[in-house]
């Protein structure tokens, strides 16, 4: 969805159409802002995380295939997440919000024009919605294709914990099918993420947020030319960038996915974000021109 549309659609955008340019006074602003703001992220995020959780508990299914006994690929010992699925949300969902709202802010305190207050919450809003209906289009895909490939984990079995007295596997070269296998295992959730290696979810959602940060924190410096953008992007950049490759790394090194999947991921954010967001903040009009203010430099003063 684009930004446009975004603006016509949501309480935020509301923020944007004056009849007048008429100033509001401060409290308003804040207020309506708050308000609108909270009132458009929670329900994206109630709508996105409602459908996933149905359909990654009900909706779908992993794909169950054979496995060759002899496959020691899927024989690894279980370990426990380097990074968690808590740790991963705050980064990849949470820090966005703080990151545009921090960016933003600093862009309209140095900007000229009416309503900035209000206009800035319009622009936060907005930028980080995008972020978050990308996000959960990539994470659809990623959990359909995890369930429709239906690949092994590298712990499968130490997850599964087969009862290999109903499997003959005395040949290292037989098959093992599906419904040959029982796993002892009493928690189907955990069997079920078990099946489900590609691509990596984690290094989707790592590569997503760095792409975004990247090209977001990028361009806005480089077409504003403010200090404290700069200074931003500086320290933010690289610092996820570091985060992601960690992430991506331990995914393999913990037993959680092979190198194939990791790539996946990485191919599947890329493919979200890029044509989602390359058109974004490409210019300093188009910067300053959709959030209806003027850079500090560019204001004359009328007789």
């Amino acid at each position: 969805m684009s930004e446009k549309v975004l603006r016509r659609t949501t309480f935020s955008g509301r923020l944007l159409h004056f009849k007048e340019e008429k100033e509001i006074d401060q409290k308003t602003a804040i207020g309506k802002g708050v308000i609108y703001m909270t009132l458009d992220i929670v329900l994206v995020l109630a709508v996105s995380c409602s459908l996933f959780l149905w359909f990654s508990g009900s909706g779908i299914d992993p794909y169950e295939r054979a496995m060759p006994c002899g496959d020691i690929s899927i024989q690894q010992p279980f370990k426990e997440n380097t990074v968690g699925l808590k740790h991963l949300l705050v980064i990849s969902l949470g820090s966005p919000f703080f990151i545009v709202a921090l960016v933003e802010a600093i862009l309209h305190f140095k900007a000229k024009g009416s309503n900035r207050l209000s206009k800035f919450f319009s622009a936060t809003t907005i930028t980080y919605l995008k972020y978050l209906m990308i996000y959960a289009a990539c994470t659809f895909t990623m959990e359909f294709l995890k369930c429709y490939v239906g690949r092994l984990r590298p712990h499968f079995f130490s997850v599964c914990k087969p009862d290999w007295s109903k499997v003959d596997c005395n040949d290292k070269e037989s098959f093992i099918h599906p419904d040959d296998l029982v796993c002892t295992n009493p928690n189907p959730r955990k069997i079920r993420i078990a099946r489900t290696s590609f691509p990596s979810g984690h290094t989707a959602a790592a590569v997503h947020v760095f792409l975004f940060v990247y090209l977001y924190l990028r361009r806005m410096a480089a077409n504003t030319g403010i200090q404290e953008i700069i200074t931003v992007r500086n320290v933010l950049v690289p610092l996820y960038g570091l985060w992601t490759l960690v992430t991506a790394v331990t995914r393999v090194t913990d037993n959680w996915h092979f190198p194939t999947d990791v790539l996946g991921g990485f191919i599947l954010a890329l493919v979200f974000v890029w044509p989602a967001f390359r058109k974004s903040w490409a210019t300093r009009e188009q910067i300053y021109s959709v959030r209806k203010i003027q850079p500090d430099d560019e204001i004359k003063k009328s007789d």
